[in-house]
């Protein structure tokens, strides 16, 4: 720092005073990793024996938890555990790199930290810290760090991460230096990016096999189980058991929140100034007049809005997406897209006959659409509400969808249309082609917190005192457990935001154990450790059903590529259509870059044919993912040797060479991570 001090200039006055708050909330620079490091804290764990500082560790997950509250970003405790596990292995990283720079004798001196600090190529942390928002560093704001003794402390820390950027970019360099980009790699890339294929092609669906016509052994289930047994290997697992207790909010819940707004009503309607009266009730939030679309709600407002959009009408009480509102419409104008209100029934691919079917029961009167989506529908996300999708503008949803969607007359149900989802029915309830003008109050609808708690606590509680099954004492309170497994390496449940308190539990517990109730976000649970199971390959009778579903599969492929097979006698793509039974598809711009055959996903292999083939080639039986392809090629465009200049060649080049280069540091580090012994102790510790 001194050598910095004394290289620099005189005192610039009437410097403004710079603002640090933006230095004090960089979360990747690591800038601060060293400044007041204390040495009396717990150690949270170890690399090697040498020791991971609690403090340390603290402290750089609290400015993370931070950095996602200033941003809006409500910290729940699956999201606490995630950035905990980033933190701690950041910092085993940076102690395995630290050590590995310290061997490699890689230094920094300290006349290359003034270069980097006050020379003409500054390290990025100073454009960032110091920029003068034109791409260029404030030299005046810079200089007072520099010389003002106030600063001292942001500048060591400046200079330290300076100085450790530096050490890791020539040990970056050092590793990468072995990376090497060939002619031929950037040319195979600049076709992968460029070049688009045109092609025909026979197609034959293994879902189209019924199960009956394929023959499924227990020796083949075995065979396949023994060839695959790496497929099955899994680490240490917990099987549990739990029961949830919503935190959902009660009729009684949400009509305390409507009652509050209620009363606001015609006070909101006559408010001079709408904006300043909603600041005023609001809780929490910006609150300002703005226009929004129907597809800019949440549904059941959206809804009651756009029933009647007229100027100075105030909408509500209305709860919707975890809020209780009421609204004032202070403008209406047509909107430049509309928005439509919709439902959807969801098949797997290739079902469109099956889609044909329901559509004609919905149209018959045999079946309401509600209900048709809750008995057909394969989207668990929204079958139980009858399809329902609520409101949605143009861009939000799947482009084929979108063009069926907003060419339906209302009421009328549309389809088969075919996305890389499945094959959709849709039916179109309301439209709006207006925008308006919304000033909103709004209070939060939140369940009563104590009630859902003290239920889980009776709960666990009556299990100790009546040493009862807890499958029995689940049903009893109208409910049953849900099973599922956890990796003991892994933190939390899908579809719950548990933290570190079930690992703790499950680490100390026996078979059988009940824990206390665990925080899970929307729910409390209460967890019962059904058993144990070590590393290794999963026994046969637990994975059956996985096997026999891709044994079935292989079977089905392997029917579909003989009758293609068969069929290839036929000569013509036309004549192995007819042959197959069914018809010549056609696909343009097809990519290698992202190979989907429009109505079959992803198929790698059928678009890696396409392009191996000159116009007018015919393919072999190709075995793709979800289907058996015979292709033809009929176009290739792009891509070719005359587009490929010299300098896009270059910018090709330098973009490999830094994949590379990235690959190669990820292998390094990687291969120091398994050589290292880490020691975690945060389950005992926090």
């Amino acid at each position: 720092m001194n050598s910095i001090r004394e290289r620099a200039g005189g005192v610039l006055v009437g410097v403004l005073v710079v603002a640090f708050g933006g230095l004090w909330a960089l979360q990747d620079s690591g800038a601060f990793d060293n400044v007041g490091r204390g040495r009396d804290g717990r150690t949270i764990g170890t690399v090697d024996g040498v020791a991971i500082d609690g403090e340390l560790f603290n402290n750089a997950v609290q400015q993370q938890v931070q950095a996602y509250q200033a941003q809006g970003v409500p910290v729940s405790n699956g999201l606490q555990a995630q950035i905990e596990n980033q933190v701690f292995d950041a910092l085993v990283d940076n102690a395995l790199v630290e050590r590995e720079m310290d061997r490699l004798g890689i230094q920094v001196t300290d006349d290359e930290v003034y270069e980097l600090i006050e020379g003409p190529n500054p390290d990025p942390l100073i454009l960032q810290v110091l920029g003068d928002g034109q791409g260029g560093v404030d030299r005046a704001a810079l200089q007072q760090v520099v010389e003002d003794p106030q600063y001292t402390e942001q500048l060591i820390a400046i200079e330290e991460q300076v100085r450790r950027n530096r050490r890791q970019a020539k040990l970056a360099a050092l590793i990468g230096a072995s990376a090497r980009v060939s002619d031929a790699e950037v040319d195979a890339a600049f076709v992968r990016q460029n070049r688009r294929a045109g092609a025909e092609f026979v197609a034959l669906r293994y879902a189209d096999v019924p199960d009956s016509e394929v023959q499924v052994s227990d020796d083949d289930l075995r065979d396949y189980y023994r060839t695959h047994e790496a497929d099955y290997e899994r680490p240490a697992t917990y099987a549990v058991e739990y029961v949830a207790f919503p935190k959902t909010p009660t009729a009684e819940d949400s009509a305390r929140a409507t009652d509050e707004l209620r009363g606001l009503v015609a006070d909101f309607r006559t408010a001079p100034d709408p904006v300043s009266f909603a600041r005023r009730n609001s809780f929490g939030g910006e609150v300002e007049a703005q226009y929004v679309g129907a597809g800019d709600l949440p549904a059941a407002l959206a809804t009651a809005v756009f029933q009647n959009p007229t100027a100075g009408r105030v909408v509500g009480p209305v709860v919707a997406g975890g809020q209780a509102y009421v609204a004032r419409i202070t403008g209406v104008r047509p909107a430049s897209e509309p928005s439509l209100r919709a439902r959807h029934i969801l098949l797997p691919a290739g079902q469109a006959e099956r889609a044909r079917e329901v559509k004609q029961q919905i149209e018959s009167g045999q079946l309401s659409f509600e209900q048709a989506a809750r008995q057909f529908s394969t989207d668990e996300s929204n079958k139980d509400r009858g399809g329902e999708l609520g409101w949605f503008g143009r861009g939000q949803l799947n482009p084929e969808f979108e063009q069926a969607a907003f060419a339906a007359p209302l009421g009328q149900v549309v389809g088969p249309v075919e996305t890389p989802y499945g094959v959709h029915l849709i039916e179109v309830e309301d439209r709006a082609d207006q925008e308006v003008e919304l000033v909103r109050v709004s209070r939060p609808v939140e369940g009563d917190i104590d009630r859902v708690m003290g239920e889980a606590e009776d709960f666990q509680a009556f299990l100790d005192l009546e040493d009862q099954d807890f499958a029995e004492a689940a049903r009893e309170r109208g409910t049953a457990p849900t099973e599922t497994q956890i990796q003991a390496d892994q933190i939390g449940i899908p579809g719950l935001e548990v933290g570190r308190e079930l690992n703790r539990f499950l680490r100390r517990a026996s078979e059988g154990a009940v824990s206390d109730p665990i925080d899970a976000g929307d729910s409390f649970i209460v967890v019962r450790l059904v058993d144990e199971r070590p590393e290794g390959v999963a026994p046969f009778d637990e994975v059956r059903d996985q096997i026999e579903s891709a044994v079935l599969l292989d079977k089905k492929e392997a029917v579909q590529k003989e009758k293609l097979q068969q069929a290839l006698a036929a000569g013509s793509l036309p004549g192995i259509a007819q042959a197959a039974g069914t018809d010549v598809e056609r696909a343009s711009d097809l990519s290698l870059a992202d190979p989907v055959v429009p109505q079959f996903g992803r198929e790698p292999r059928a678009v890696g044919a396409a392009f191996g083939l000159q116009p007018g080639q015919r393919s072999g039986v190709i075995g793709g993912d979800q289907a058996a392809f015979v292709v033809r090629t009929t176009s290739l465009v792009g891509g070719t040797d005359a587009e490929l200049t010299p300098e896009l060649r270059e910018q090709i080049r330098q973009q490999l060479l830094q994949q590379k280069r990235q690959r190669v540091l990820q292998a390094w580090l990687e291969g120091l991570r398994d050589d290292a012994e880490v020691d975690d102790f945060r389950d005992d510790l926090l």
